[in-house]
């Protein structure tokens, strides 16, 4: 079962990958022909600055699932480290299950305002307000989605730990 849920993650992995490239082009293209036209010719608009930043926090938000995918959030692992394996797993599925707490209910927050901005429209681009705020429902569903791989590795683990197996 675990198997199967890695490779669907795995391809996940791979959409949000194509995003975060596509986006950061689109991201250094606006923001260099916002230079161009702000000292070369002296002039600017709004859409081009407000592109990027939501790009950008739409970057952050995928890229942390992916993060939290390879265990590259930065963290202090000092305590982690001075750990036993079998409690560190045990931690880890704690932590990870804190985690979706949270993240759940960031999700239904999240919701919430996209809701309540929907009205309201960006000034740059003339979108609703709701499409920037979307980063987060998204990036909380594909982070928990992550987190039960996570929570499943580690309980893996800890059986093969209870066996007695090597870890």
């Amino acid at each position: 079962m675990l198997k199967k849920y890695t490779k669907f993650l795995d391809g996940l992995e791979s959409v949000e990958k194509v995003f975060l490239v596509v986006t950061a082009a689109i991201m250094v293209i606006v923001i260099a022909y916002q230079v161009v036209l702000r000292y070369v010719f002296h002039a600017s608009n709004a859409w081009s600055e407000e592109l990027a930043r939501y790009l950008f926090i739409f970057d952050v938000f995928i890229g942390s699932a992916i993060a939290l995918r390879k265990n590259s959030h930065l963290q202090v692992d000092v305590f982690l480290n001075l750990m036993k394996e079998r409690t560190k797993y045990i931690y880890t599925i704690v932590v990870t299950i804190l985690g979706i707490l949270f993240l759940a209910v960031l999700f239904v927050y999240s919701i919430s305002l996209c809701k309540i901005s929907a009205v309201n429209i960006t000034p740059g681009l003339q979108v609703s307000m709701a499409i920037p705020y979307a980063c987060m429902p998204l990036g909380a569903v594909l982070m928990i989605l992550t987190s039960f791989e996570v929570i499943g590795k580690n309980v893996e683990k800890l059986k093969q730990c209870k066996k007695g197996a090597d870890v």
